[in-house]
């Protein structure tokens, strides 16, 4: 009976851990973070979309990044050189 129960004790605490780790990994979920062509990194929380874009002409081709807040209003985070705050019925500040 006491090894039953110490079975069952390791295998609750075994889900407990499994859930907190996927609710960590939830909560990272907004985040995204972009390597700029300087080699500084571009950190952007909540936004709805975000990645790169090559933009070239006849000169040659320069990498960019992008960002689409969500519709929702809520604010989208983005750290480069300074702190930018975004959202859809503002725009940035």
């Amino acid at each position: 009976m006491k090894t039953s129960l110490n079975a069952l004790l390791i295998v609750v605490l075994v889900f407990i851990f499994a859930r907190n780790m996927v609710n960590t990994a939830k909560a990272d979920e907004d985040t995204n973070t972009i390597w700029k062509s300087d080699g500084s990194l571009v950190i952007i929380k909540g936004a709805e979309e975000s990645g790169y874009v090559v933009k070239g002409d006849n000169s040659g081709s320069d990498i960019e990044y992008f960002v689409v807040p969500k519709d929702d209003g809520s604010n989208t985070f983005i750290y480069d050189e300074g702190l930018t705050i975004c959202n859809s019925s503002m725009g940035c500040y």
